[in-house]
């Protein structure tokens, strides 16, 4: 009986990474479509709720602090314990970025490239993508898709890096010239959820084999 509590408890504070992740992807959806939209309401709105999320973190924490405390797990239980703490820090970063895309987002009064716009909104909705699937692999706990995702960083930050050169190249006004600094500081973001993305897989592996293993 006391086991079967104790599991039970394991698998409510995981369930919480879900719930949790589920909120960072809607702060990621509102911030790529206030960046596509320039609803600037949406925006806020982001702003706003970043503290909801934070708070959610710590609450995620503080149980599994309890539940250590509580019942003193060991080897597997303690790991995966591990495992959402860590988690739900990389997924609170995450949002911390969709609340930098949108503040960025503002200061930018005209995009001076349509197409390079195109192209930063579809790198940040692969990114986003990545950590619907990170999230995914946590659930099922399927480790392949997991170390899938490290080859799906790669091809982000190459992309990335090709977004950036293009971004500077480009013949600008003076007004163009600030609204590009703010689209490259945007699609550092974007570059850095994809590497937050890889973290949830390492943990996801960390969980199922017990070793740490860099992806990044």
């Amino acid at each position: 009986m006391l086991r079967s509590m104790f599991q039970e408890q394991l698998d409510e504070v995981a369930g919480r990474i879900q719930v949790l992740g589920t909120a960072v992807l809607k702060q990621l959806d509102a911030a790529i479509d206030g960046l596509s939209t320039k609803n600037r309401a949406a925006v806020q709105q982001i702003i706003d709720n970043d503290a909801d999320i934070n708070k959610s973190e710590l609450d995620i924490n503080e149980k599994v602090f309890d539940i250590i405390a509580r019942q003193q797990p060991v080897a597997t239980d303690l790991r995966r314990l591990i495992v959402v703490m860590k988690m739900a820090g990389d997924l609170e970063r995450v949002a911390d970025f969709a609340v930098d895309i949108a503040k960025v987002s503002r200061r930018i009064d005209v995009f001076p490239n349509e197409e390079l716009k195109q192209e930063l909104i579809e790198l940040a909705l692969d990114a986003k993508g990545m950590i619907e699937k990170a999230l995914h692999a946590y659930a099922t706990k399927n480790v392949l898709t997991a170390q899938q995702l490290a080859k799906a960083d790669d091809e982000i930050d190459e992309r990335f890096g090709k977004l950036i050169k293009k971004l500077f190249r480009q013949e600008t006004t003076d007004q163009d010239v600030e609204a590009i600094t703010q689209l490259a500081f945007i699609a550092r973001y974007i570059e850095r959820i994809a590497d937050y993305a890889t973290n949830l897989s390492e943990w996801i592996l960390y969980e199922a084999n017990g070793q740490y293993v860099d992806l990044n």
